[in-house]
């Protein structure tokens, strides 16, 4: 893994919001649907601009994985990722 990856990745986590994010997706069973952890975050005061911004940099920073179903999004940690930056996804 390249050193500027890496550095995003850190970047990325490096925010609470989102590392309280990737918590969340990290204690779901394999995926967590977007409108369980929107609804947790409208009720943390996040707006849904606010939200779609941390949901963008945890996607295009290799964190989590999006897939479309339907008209909703699941999300998946990228654990592979993760690992190869030196970070133990179990820890979350």
């Amino acid at each position: 893994m390249e050193q500027s990856q890496t550095v995003e990745i850190l970047k990325a986590l490096a925010d609470e919001t989102r590392l309280s994010i990737v918590r969340r997706v990290a204690q779901g069973t394999c995926a967590v649907p977007s409108v369980d952890i929107v609804e947790s975050c409208q009720n943390a005061g996040l707006s849904q601009p606010a939200m779609s911004h941390h949901f963008s940099k945890l996607v295009n920073a290799g964190v989590l994985r999006v897939e479309k179903q339907g008209t909703s999004k699941v999300y998946r940690l990228n654990t592979e990722v993760l690992e190869r930056a030196g970070i133990d996804a179990t820890k979350f």
